[in-house]
């Protein structure tokens, strides 16, 4: 087996895990997950994603505590609902009173930030408070497709940031 091929069974694995936490309500799985947003409290999430993940690896971890406590914030991953630039003008469209383009224009200087990023590490970090915000405004997040983005973000050749850019400006992917 390729790594690819071990990081998709171990991404479809780990999600379908975390859902027997939301499924049996159990709380203080989700909240040990969700501290893995902060670097203070990470290792409360470790338990969780060990299977997975060496801990060792700094952006290898980021990744996963990142999809880890978004999922149990979301309490949930949805197949269908795009990628991080689609999250974002979602995000945007939803202010009450503003033109589309005056939305987007008011969250270009936070999708931007997402941009450039040079590094995985640093995008999960600025990350955080788009799921949060996605969380409070009842807009879903591809888990999945957020970890494959995050695994990827390094590549040059990945385009991830093309396709959140298009999806952001232009037309949903």
């Amino acid at each position: 087996m390729t790594e690819q091929e071990v990081k998709q069974k171990d991404i479809k694995q780990f999600l379908a895990g975390l859902q027997q936490f939301v499924q049996r309500d159990d709380r203080a799985a989700l909240a040990d997950l969700r501290r893995g947003f902060s670097p203070g409290t990470e290792y409360r999430a470790w338990p969780y994603i060990v299977d997975v993940c060496d801990l060792r690896d700094d952006r290898q971890r980021q990744i996963w505590l990142t999809i880890a406590a978004g999922f149990a914030t979301h309490k949930g991953t949805d197949p269908e609902a795009g990628n991080i630039g689609s999250t974002l003008r979602k995000l945007a469209k939803g202010q009450p009173g503003k033109s589309e383009e005056e939305a987007l224009k008011s969250f270009d200087a936070r999708f931007r930030r997402l941009l450039t990023c040079d590094d995985t590490i640093e995008l999960c970090e600025r990350l955080r408070g788009v799921i949060r915000a996605a969380e409070r405004k009842g807009i879903t997040i591809n888990y999945e497709r957020l970890f494959w983005d995050l695994q990827k973000w390094h590549k040059p050749d990945a385009k991830v940031k093309i396709c959140w850019a298009q999806s952001y400006w232009g037309q949903e992917q």
